[in-house]
């Protein structure tokens, strides 16, 4: 480790300390078990003395939880990924030497049962579409009209968990800049994107940390928040657009903030709580990841998987991609292919989302197919509140055919539960955030 990457992570240490508390300390017993966006906490707390299914924090099992005593996302910086003894090429280097094969390595083949039945391209009729809202309306229109665009916003979030934002606000320019940098990031050599590797984080084309099945993909994480490694991790590489790729991301992230920020505004109108209740805890030390992703053609696309099905574990995602098609969404048991619009914002709910909502939102299962001509490209932005930021339901979705499901958590207690699965399933609306969720 080079004397000024030792010195960024002993800075970066410092002021994790300084910023996010020990997880001890971070949720302290308190007089109420869920929210009111409304009421002041003692009106809330005389409202629910008299509901035994409601419990205190303190007497709750929040509080006799194991705590995790570590600094929040440190190891993040300077922990190594584990690693097996299994060799993995690169699959960059991969890819461009199988071009002509019929065939691809064992390491990627996946379970007959995990196999994509629809490819790539396989987009479902009109009905079978992810809902477009365009922002542009919302700006116009009268209150009625504004009205009823929130209730559909509302709509797609219980209903579908995915949607497609156009007229955004995010300028068109900056995300093409975004998606041809990124993509000349990948198609670097091996050996050179490599040097993008900080902790946790950085470039990831080996994937040797997998235990088993190994997926058809690239990817470059970037913490961007509440403190960034863009600069660290990107000044890591040798390219005549260094500069240039830095200045983007960090363009990219802020106006990404900007646009989540609003979503998560009208969400929460949407479900008749305040404005802010969401976006308040979002906009001071919000703790995000901006992770690039990156898909060579594979010569056996229906035998592979980019990424596998899994539902996002974090509060709330939104994506730019290429034009080539690849998303996939499994809506009543069958997955539905998402139609690319490179002006358009891919916008979805992660489990944690659902949790602090009391499930009124969905977070839904997605996962990345492939195919063996053209590469696809995208980039996620995974958007977090402050890390001590307690994320309790509002006592407003909390009635008889939506009993209180979720307990109180928060980002720092949940993030380092789910470092240790594996993203497959809803790993994170299974944890121990519900009620019923029993240790082991």
């Amino acid at each position: 480790m080079s004397l000024h990457v030792f010195a960024r992570v002993k800075h970066l240490q410092i002021r994790f300390r300084e910023i996010l508390p020990r997880a001890t300390s971070l949720v302290q017993p308190g007089p109420i078990f869920v929210a009111d966006s409304r009421q002041g906490s003692a009106q809330v707390a005389q409202n629910l003395s008299s509901a035994s299914k409601f419990t205190s924090i303190k007497n709750h099992k929040m509080a006799e939880a194991k705590i995790w005593r570590e600094d929040y996302m440190t190891s993040l910086f300077v922990a190594p990924k584990p690693r097996r003894t299994m060799n993995v090429d690169n699959l960059g280097d991969l890819s461009a030497a199988l071009k002509n094969a019929a065939a691809i390595p064992d390491v990627y083949v996946q379970p007959e049962g995990l196999r994509p039945d629809i490819p790539y391209d396989g987009f479902s009729k009109e009905t079978d579409q992810l809902p477009v809202f365009d922002l542009h309306n919302l700006s116009t229109g009268a209150v009625e009209e504004r009205r009823r665009f929130i209730n559909d916003l509302g709509c797609a979030c219980k209903e579908w968990g995915f949607l497609q934002l156009r007229n955004h606000g995010v300028p068109l320019r900056l995300i093409q800049k975004m998606i041809d940098l990124g993509m000349r990031f990948f198609q670097m050599p091996a050996a050179e994107k490599e040097k993008a590797t900080f902790g946790q984080v950085g470039y990831e084309g080996r994937h040797a940390y997998m235990p088993e099945r190994v997926h058809w993909g690239e990817t470059l994480a970037l913490v961007s928040g509440p403190i960034s490694n863009v600069e660290e991790i990107l000044r890591m590489i040798c390219a005549d657009y260094r500069e240039e790729f830095i200045t983007t991301v960090n363009e990219f992230i802020h106006e990404i903030q900007k646009i989540g920020l609003v979503l998560l505004e009208l969400m929460a109108e949407s479900l008749d709580l305040q404005k802010s209740f969401f976006s308040q805890h979002f906009e001071k030390n919000a703790t995000s990841v901006t992770r690039l992703n990156y898909y060579p053609p594979c010569p056996q696309p229906s035998m592979a998987l980019g990424l596998y099905a899994h539902a996002d574990t974090n509060s709330i995602t939104v994506l730019i991609q290429n034009e080539i098609g690849g998303l996939q969404i499994r809506k009543d048991g069958r997955w539905i292919s998402v139609r690319p619009f490179k002006d358009a914002l891919v916008v979805n709910v992660g489990d944690c989302l659902q949790a602090w909502t009391n499930g009124h939102f969905k977070s839904v299962e997605h996962r990345a197919v492939l195919n063996s001509v053209k590469p696809r490209f995208s980039v996620a932005f995974f958007y977090n509140p402050d890390a001590h930021a307690i994320m309790a339901p509002p006592m407003e979705l909390v009635d008889e055919n939506h009993p209180l499901s979720y307990r109180p958590f928060t980002w720092a207690e949940y993030f380092p539960r789910m470092q240790k699965k594996r993203m497959e399933g809803k790993v994170g609306t299974d944890t121990f955030m519900r009620l019923d969720h029993k240790e082991v």
